[in-house]
């Protein structure tokens, strides 16, 4: 096997374990210490890559099996609508845009700078990846699931620091532990190279332990401060009842089934489970599910206001339909109890829900679709719909609402929709309704957006809000509520439609953080669980069983104060920004620094070393060799003679060479004064070589008018240039010279070492 291919298996073996460990951790298995060293193979393919594909890889193998197996559940809901294949490549989508939006990017930045700053690689990871996390959250195709910080949702010591740093802060700690880690295995490895230093190591325990400390100290102070805040009643109704079936089909009792065969048979038998659903009604080929419905609910909210809550909240679209606008439009045939199952179903439904909350004589918040006239007389529809939640008072009546701000990409809302410019503009506005005729095809719902962040007034004295579903995910935007005034918190939501316990799980462990994010109460209600109530301390007080009709009612403590999350957000992911902007900008000074110099010794330093040469006389190099100490022989007579004759030889290339030239001067000065002069000077040179040099006797040639003449000719046509030109006995003298050199001075040496010899 060659080396890319090892490095490259490498790569793959290392991300598949990393995946399968932190799978671990999260629903159903809960194995939340893993979580601490699961990124230790991905921070390895991290800190050694060198090349891009293993990036590429890298992350791809760690997404498709960590995300696929944790988002499966998402088929479910698309299979019920369309084929498996539009299915499973809307899950494929999910993760693709997770892998190159997202991991892919984070991994590549982390690699970058921890081989610029290998000393601070320990820290580069855990700020890269918690910043990458917070961009999960933002946008249109926000999608925080998987978040790391979210498997420690059951180690209540460590994860009370969220009222501070908020769920990412938990994530950073978690990559700090494997960065940790790694760093001290690979400086381990490489100890030659690095020099092994424990300080890391000090601030990454320093800072666990405190984190540790400060959760038990927090948990002791906020359970006594919860004996003594106010308290409230509240009442959790799960109704348990199949979404899938559709709301205006007869009641049959049946589970949801379509029966398919072949591959998309095969993939409902083994993602669908709609045996998990209690059906205790009997049909009479009558009633419709709705009906059926609306009676459970109203069935269990009597039994619950048997003790006298403040407020029975239910699940997200608990009734389809739109209670607020049926009341408004029958109130008065309501009141005299006119109505009756002869009536359009959803009239009768709401009545049901009308009759049911004047009996039990308190305050009530529904899911359910709310409807309001579209004021735009050019609109395709005069209604505009909303997924919200209506405040209903003892009397039946709504006197407060809120709609979902934060609607799940793709399956509640579309790309673009608020962006009134595209959507009226050629050519934009042809291309996005082709792409939402296939939103419509593959089962997706349009909701209209909500706008305000609606905190409830309770006539009791207390303030609270209630978000819906996938908003709970967003911690950011779940605060805000709470900064606005609201003393407690209801997540409604409706996740029976996966048939999946896991999926029910992740969504409920997210309320945990939200509850000490905030220091708020809160009560999860979902339409086939998990109902629960969790403390300020992330505490799990109490549940209902999955996927049975029941109710339950909660204690729930009252607070006014604020914490730091509270305030500011997501403040530490911005502190972590800063960070890394500032390691980028060390990194790329540090990259063009070496370049610089890379460049001046490659073509500045090479260049003045030339000049250096060139501007050197020979005449002086001779005289500085004759006056050298050092220099204990001379040339022999037979050593110039042989050296001129190798200078005649140069001298006859010369003379074509310079032919050549004068050649070209030729075309711009007078040719036959030209020729006169180019002959003398061959003539002189020839006469030159044809002569014996003796430098040591008074029988010289006397060159000072022959070079006298070579120095004037060369002045008129530049043949050659002033510095350059010697005389033929100074080149002979520097050639030999630079020939024996070595000679000499290995000379020196051997009389060096025979004086050391003798002392």
């Amino acid at each position: 096997m060659s080396k890319s291919n090892s490095y490259i298996v490498g790569v793959i073996i290392l991300s598949i374990i990393s995946a399968i460990l932190l799978s671990l951790a999260f629903p159903p298995l809960n194995l939340f210490p893993i979580s601490f060293i699961a990124f230790v193979p991905l921070n390895i393919i991290i800190f050694k890559a060198d090349k891009f594909r293993y990036y590429i890889i890298a992350s791809s193998i760690f997404v498709l099996i960590f995300f696929g197996y944790l988002l499966l559940w998402v088929t479910s809901f698309m299979l019920k609508e369309t084929q498996a294949v539009v299915s499973f490549l809307t899950l494929f989508t999910i993760l693709f845009l997770i892998i190159f939006l997202f991991y892919f990017p984070a991994m590549l930045l982390s690699g970058f700078l921890s081989k610029k700053l290998p000393k601070f690689r320990f820290i580069v990871v855990p700020l890269v990846f918690t910043f990458m996390e917070y961009m999960r959250n933002v946008g249109y195709l926000g999608f925080p699931w998987g978040i790391v910080g979210y498997s420690q949702w059951n180690f209540s010591l460590f994860i009370q620091a969220a009222d501070i740093f908020g769920v990412l802060g938990i994530s950073f700690f978690i990559y700090f532990s494997n960065a940790i880690i790694t760093h001290y295995l690979l400086m381990y490895a490489e100890k030659n190279k690095y020099k092994i230093t424990y300080i890391p190591a000090l601030i990454f325990i320093s800072s666990f332990l405190l984190i540790i400390i400060y959760g038990a100290i927090k948990i002791n102070v906020e359970d006594s401060a919860r004996t003594l805040q106010p308290k409230t009643s509240i009442a959790l109704i799960q109704k348990s009842f199949d979404p899938n079936i559709y709301w205006n089909s007869i009641y049959t009792g049946e589970p949801f089934r379509k029966g398919s065969k072949g591959i998309q048979g095969f993939a409902e038998k083994f993602l669908l489970k709609p045996e998990k659903f209690v059906s205790a009604e009997k049909p009479d080929g009558v009633t419709q599910n709705g009906t059926v419905s609306v009676k459970r609910i109203a069935n269990l909210a009597r039994d619950a206001s048997l003790s006298k809550p403040s407020l029975i909240v239910y699940p997200e679209s608990v009734t389809l339909d739109s209670y607020g606008f049926y009341i408004s439009e029958y109130k008065e045939a309501f009141d005299y109890g006119l109505a009756s199952n002869s009536m359009y179903p959803g009239i009768y439904n709401t009545y049901i829900l009308y009759d049911m909350i004047r009996y039990t004589q308190t305050y009530h918040l529904l899911g359910t679709t709310i409807i309001k006239e579209d004021t735009n007389k050019n609109a395709y529809n005069p209604y505009q719909y909303y997924n919200g939640m209506e405040f209903i008072n003892d009397r039946g009546n709504v006197i407060g609402e809120y709609s979902k701000i934060k609607l799940v990409p793709g399956g509640e809302s579309y790309p673009f929709q608020d962006n009134d410019f595209l959507l009226n503009t050629f050519p934009f506005k042809n291309i996005i309704n082709f792409m939402y005729a296939q939103f419509d095809k593959a089962g997706a719902n349009r909701w209209n957006r909500g706008k305000n962040l609606t905190v409830f007034h309770h006539p009791n004295g207390y303030a609270f809000s209630g978000v819906i579903c996938f908003e709970s995910a967003f911690g950011d935007f779940v605060r805000k509520f709470v900064y606005n005034g609201a003393q407690t918190l209801a997540v409604i939501t409706e996740d029976a439609w996966s048939y999946s316990d896991e999926s029910l799980l992740q969504h409920f462990y997210m309320s945990v953080f939200r509850a000490i994010e905030n220091r708020r109460d809160i009560v999860h209600n979902g339409n086939s669980g998990v109902t629960g109530h969790i403390s300020s301390t992330g505490k799990i007080i109490s549940t209902l069983p999955f996927w049975k009709p029941d109710y339950m009612i909660a204690n729930v403590a009252l607070n006014n104060k604020l914490t730091i999350y509270t305030r500011f957000g997501e403040w530490f992911v911005y502190l972590c920004l800063i960070s890394i902007l500032v390691l980028f900008f060390s990194a790329t000074t540090k990259t063009l620094m070496e370049l610089k110099e890379i460049i001046k010794k490659r073509f500045f330093d090479k260049k003045s070393e030339i000049i250096t040469e060139t501007v050197v006389p020979s005449a002086k190099r001779v005289d500085e060799y004759i006056n050298n100490d050092n220099n204990y022989d001379l040339p022999s007579l037979d050593d110039i003679e042989e050296s001129v004759s190798k200078n005649k030889k140069v001298n006859d290339v010369d003379k074509a060479d310079n032919i050549n030239k004068f050649n070209e001067i030729n075309k711009a000065n007078d040719i036959n004064k030209a020729n006169d002069i180019f002959v003398r000077k061959i003539s002189r040179l020839e006469e030159n070589n044809n002569k014996n040099i003796d430098v040591f006797t008074d029988k010289d040639i006397d060159y000072t008018k022959e070079m006298s003449d070579i120095m004037e000719d060369s002045k008129m046509h530049g043949i050659f240039e002033d510095n350059s030109f010697t005389s033929d006995i100074s080149s002979v003298l520097s050639t030999i010279i630079e020939e024996n050199e070595e000679g000499f001075n290995s000379k020196d040496i051997k009389k060096n070492n025979n004086i050391k010899k003798e002392d």
